[in-house]
């Protein structure tokens, strides 16, 4: 992961690194007017994926002395943002990274972030959990034992989407096959 997020660059790239289908994606979840690249209302140029991360000593930086890699890519479904972020660490817990971001999604309280983490920290590879209003979703891969790897896939904000829980949730749940 890591060597993909620093492939992507500083300013971003015009294309996801990570191989998703997002047309597959919108199939399986039965969105009928499909999924398209980037975020709602993006301007040309604008990057459909952004990438953080790295190897790194300095104490300011989230990756110090666990290196690691974070992938977003954007997408959008009707007038609603779709993001899938994708996200590999050496050491802790892939899915402690993504919590800042579930909650603004989510519009989650700060109980309500801690009780989602925990969910999704704890939970089995493959296995998807989804905040309480259904628009965010994490699914932990089997890393084999090499650190942790995880996605969070976000639509819309502050816990509202048009699309239903079980859309966003086979939404997650494809996502996460096809990233392997």
């Amino acid at each position: 992961m890591i060597e993909l997020a620093e492939g992507v660059g500083k300013g971003g790239a015009d294309a996801c690194p990570i191989a998703y289908d997002a047309g597959k994606a919108a199939e399986a979840a039965k969105i009928g007017e499909g999924i398209e690249t980037g975020a709602a209302g993006a301007e040309a140029g604008e990057p459909v994926a952004t990438a953080k991360g790295g190897r790194t000593t300095d104490p300011q930086e989230a990756w110090a002395g666990k290196p690691g890699g974070l992938i977003s890519c954007s997408y959008h479904v009707g007038g609603e943002d779709l993001t899938v972020h994708t996200v590999g660490t050496e050491a802790g817990s892939a899915t402690n990274y993504l919590l800042p971001t579930a909650q603004y999604a989510g519009g989650m309280s700060f109980e309500d972030v801690k009780a989602f983490g925990t969910k999704a920290t704890d939970a089995k590879p493959g296995e998807p959990v989804a905040s309480k209003g259904g628009n965010v979703v994490s699914v932990r891969f089997d890393s084999g034992g090499k650190g942790d790897v995880a996605l969070l896939v976000t639509v819309g904000e502050d816990d509202k989407s048009a699309l239903k829980p079980e859309q966003v949730l086979e939404l997650a749940r494809t996502f996460a096959s096809q990233a392997k």
